[in-house]
């Protein structure tokens, strides 16, 4: 990043893109039981996903950008589509037919809100420092998360601890 942070400009969120399948049930069961499905919703998740949408509905003045990896499919595609006509810089979102789009099903108790998470780690299992386009970087912040759910991100680095942390030090 430049010394002053002038030429600096918008955030790029990076890490985890989740789509969430929100699903209301009657009841959160116990092992070996059955609960019924109210109603199921699609939604986008992950901590960029989430920081991206926020900044975008409130008009953010500044460029917003989203670095990561969606699988080849229908969950990418709703993930693209949507940050997409939200304005968001999409050129770092990386597409791969290496691994599904990362999802979890929420399973959410309809009296109490109770939650229930069960998540498949799919393409944000191969994000890593690479995937990040350091030298064309122009943001002024750089947001970076789930980690504990970035696989490759959490894996040993012999200077910096993990490989998330060498590639934030490297900014």
């Amino acid at each position: 990043m430049t010394e002053a942070g002038s030429e600096r400009n918008g955030i790029a969120a990076a890490g985890n893109w989740i789509v969430d399948r929100v699903k209301i049930v009657d009841r959160l069961p116990g092992r070996g039981m059955l609960a019924n499905i109210r109603s199921v919703k699609l939604s986008t998740g992950g901590a960029p996903a989430n920081v991206l949408a926020d900044l975008a509905r409130m008009k953010a003045p500044f460029p917003l950008t989203a670095i990561g990896i969606v699988g080849n499919d229908e969950d990418g595609r709703m993930i693209l589509d949507r940050f997409g006509l939200m304005g968001v810089d999409l050129k770092n979102l990386r597409i791969t037919t290496k691994a599904p789009t990362s999802f979890t099903d929420v399973m959410t108790e309809e009296a109490s809100g109770d939650r229930t998470f069960f998540h498949h780690r799919g393409a944000n299992a191969l994000f890593s420092p690479f995937d990040v386009p350091i030298s064309s970087l122009r943001c002024r912040i750089f947001h970076l998360g789930y980690l504990l759910l970035l696989d490759t991100m959490d894996q040993p680095d012999d200077e910096c601890g993990t490989k998330a942390a060498s590639l934030l030090r490297s900014l």
